[in-house]
Order: C-alpha cells, then structure tokens, then sequence
C-alpha cells in the first residue's frame, strides 16, 4: 500500500447502512467489471439483498481474457471462459438467478473508454438492460479506482444512463484498487455520510467462499505465466473485515436544489450553455411549445428560468405583461438585451420556490427548470403554480427525460408531481428526448 492516505482514518468515517434501507431496495443491479469483482466488493450486500427478496442483476463488462497474458495452458479464449465459469459458480453460491447475469465482452484491460472506437456499441447494449430491469439501486466501480476497466465501466454507466429514459436510481460506488493502487488524486474527498459501510460478518464465511470460486485469480492454478496476476492475501484482506464500503456521492445522486453558483459557472464557462441559440432540439421544442399554449392574447404571463431570453422572446408577443425570472445574472444580462425592444416583459432575478414572484397569473412556463430542484422545493412550486394561477389560466411543463448526473429529478419525475395537482389536463405528449403536459386552471 502506498503511503498517498490515512487509510485507517479514511474507512473508519463510515456511516453504518441500516438493515431497513436495504429492504426498500427492489431491483438492484451490479456493474461488474471482471469476474471475481461482485465477490470482492459486494457479495455481503449481494447476500443481505436476496434474503430481502430483491432481484439482483449483473453486467459483466469484459471477457476477463487477460489476467494471465503469457499463459500457453489458458490462451484468451480458454480463460476469458473459465473466469465466466467461476463468476457463475460465486452466483449460484449467492443464490442470484443465473438467468439475470449479462456478458458484454469488451476485451478485458482494454475496454473502451468514452470516446474511444467500440465505447457507443456498449451503451446501446447498456441502455436496452437498464430499460428492461430498471433498476432501483445500481453498484458500479468508483469514478477513480486505480484500473483502467474500471473506470470505463464507470463512464458506460453514467453514458448509458444519459440515453436511457427510465427513474432514476441511487448509485453507490464500490472500491476495489482504492485499497492498494491509489494516488493521491484517486483518492474521493467525499463529504459527511457519503461513504456507507454495511456490516457482513454474518456473511464471512460465505463471502470467503465466493472469492475462492475464482480459483483462476486466487490460486497458482495457472502456473506457466510467472507474471501472471494473483490475488494476494493480503489484497484479499481488504475485503473480509466484516465491513463493505459504498461510497454515495452527491456528485452523481444529488438530492439538494442546484444553487446560483452552479448556474453561474455553467454561464461563465460558455455564453450560451444549453446551446438555446443555435440547437436543432431547442428550435423544435420551441416551436412544440408556442403551438401548445391555447391561442389567446395573456394578461399576466410568468416564464420560471428565462436563461438567455431564447423563449423569452417568442413568448412575448402572446403577453401584454410577463414576468421572466432567472437564478443567473449572467444570463439575465443577456436576456435583457434580447428583449430591449419587448417593454411589457419584466426581468427579476432569483429561484424558485424561494423567489416565486407575488401576483396572479393567466400563463405559466416552466421549460426545463424543474429537475434542477429537490422534490421538495418541486412540491413547494406545485403549490406555488396551482395558487396563482388564475382560473382558465395555463400552465406549460416542457422537460429533458433523461437522467442528467447533476440533475436532483428526471423529466418523468417532474411531470409525474403535477398529475394530481388538481389542473385539468389538456395535453400530453412525447418524443424521445422530451415530454410537454398542458394544464389548465378549472
């Protein structure tokens, strides 16, 4: 172990997972990089999952062909199927349904990161699993564990998630390398109650057992290839101290409302982010939503997050007032400008439910802004919207469905809150990126 952390100090700062979590979790699945990883980092948890009766899956992302490179008794392919072999046997020892294992076969030590030739192959793949299990709860190998395979697991997972339009689930990171090969910059500065330890002593015994299923990994069994990988016993012992560690970061399940300094950022480090100006998926969602609203002249119209002014300044000519607000003053500057030539809208600056502006409305935008809050604040603005919205007055939701790391909610998420919000509905509809409901006041 390189000396880069206080190792003791690191893992001791665990907060303990408590039984009644686990039992929430439904359909949980474990991205696995290679054969013998579900057994080291998870198999305590995989076991205490079973017994509540959750249905657990694996994904497999490479063919486990290189452990042993110079070996002539076990070439590629003669291994690449006995790893499968053991990782199939550590299953049936934890009692998950062979039938819910998943092999995508990227070549192992060299799986294709983003960007890299064979990376879109894999998230196709990924992105049909996730819509057919839906996961819940997902395990994947932490952002920076020190393995290249790894690490591509890592970005096939937030990719694939990115495509996919489903809920969207928690994800705990699982450390393997992090024990042995990290540097100081692997190293997470995770926040309080980020890392989370389960206690799987019940399960030692058992968990043992799993990893010496992968005899290809734990023994000399291939004794022709002398710098041939092995797990040591003491890398082993990394994993059987009756602890396993999950690092939950709110980096990737963030729960909190998004605050002015993140708006800011995005603005600064580009003028126009969201690409509102010149993007064909902006120019059709626009347009979808100008046709949306009943055809009349509103007498109090409020836009929720204006941004730049884009909408803005189609919305306009329907208004003989409206209200556009933004967190960002960088993007308000801008919307100022757009519309210097629109007297009868008005800019303040601030968020929602925080700032919701007093009045009443007979016009409600809110466009891509809701997953930017907590549930909570959601809530809060549903109850906002629904109580200044003047009878037969509008309300317009137009979101973004798929998951979005730094997003608190989906799409999906946001518009569900608003079906029981005592509106009546009007309009609903979808397309593959994006899905627009009309409400209207009684």
């Amino acid at each position: 172990m390189t000396n880069v952390f206080e190792k003791e100090k690191f893992w001791s700062s665990a907060v303990s997972l408590e039984p009644e979590r686990l039992k929430e979790i439904k359909c949980c699945l474990i991205m696995v990089p290679h054969p013998d990883d579900e057994s080291l980092a998870c198999a305590g948890l995989i076991s205490s999952l079973i017994e509540n009766g959750t249905d657990v899956h694996i994904i497999l992302t490479t063919d486990g062909s290189r452990s042993h490179p110079g070996s002539k008794k076990y070439p590629a392919a003669k291994l690449s199927q006995l790893r499968l072999e053991e990782l199939r046997h550590a299953l049936r020892l934890l009692k998950v349904n062979l039938k819910n294992l998943r092999c995508y076969h990227a070549q192992d030590a060299s799986m294709p990161a983003k960007g890299q030739e064979g990376f879109d192959n894999l998230v196709s793949l990924l992105v049909s699993d996730l819509k057919r299990i839906q996961p819940d709860l997902i395990l994947l190998p932490y952002e920076l564990d020190p393995h290249c395979d790894h690490r591509a697991t890592h970005q096939l997972l937030i990719s694939s998630l990115e495509r996919a339009v489903i809920a969207r689930p928690v994800l705990w990171e699982y450390p393997i390398w992090l024990y042995e090969n990290a540097i100081a910059s692997d190293i997470p500065a995770l926040e309080k109650r980020e890392l989370l330890s389960l206690d799987v002593r019940k399960y030692l015994v058992l968990k043992s057992e799993c990893i010496a299923a992968h005899v290809s990994q734990t023994s000399m069994l291939i004794d022709d290839d002398p710098d041939g990988f092995i797990l040591l016993p003491e890398v082993i012992a990394n994993f059987t101290q009756g602890k396993e560690y999950f690092m939950e970061r709110k980096k990737i399940n963030p729960n909190n409302t998004l605050n002015e300094t993140y708006f800011e950022n995005m603005y600064l480090q580009h003028e126009d982010p969201w690409d509102f100006e010149k993007s064909a998926y902006e120019k059709a969602k626009y347009g979808a939503t100008i046709a949306a609203i009943p055809k009349r002249t509103y007498d109090n119209a409020l836009e929720i997050g204006c941004s730049i002014g884009v909408l803005t300044s189609m919305l306009a000519p329907h208004c003989r007032q409206l209200i556009a607000m933004d967190l960002s003053s960088t993007a308000l500057e801008k919307a100022v400008k757009r519309l210097s030539a629109q007297p009868q809208v008005k800019f303040i600056k601030g968020g929602i439910p925080k700032d919701f502006p007093v009045g009443r409305f007979d016009l409600i935008v809110m466009s891509e802004v809701g997953y930017y809050l907590s549930k909570m604040d959601l809530q809060r603005t549903k109850e906002q919207i629904t109580k200044t919205l003047e009878p037969g007055g509008i309300l317009i939701l137009v979101h973004w469905t798929h998951f979005v790391a730094d997003y608190p909610l989906t799409g999906d998420e946001v518009h569900d809150l608003f079906m029981d919000s005592g509106l009546y509905h009007l309009q609903a509809s979808r397309t593959n990126d994006y899905r627009m409901d009309v409400y209207q006041n009684h």
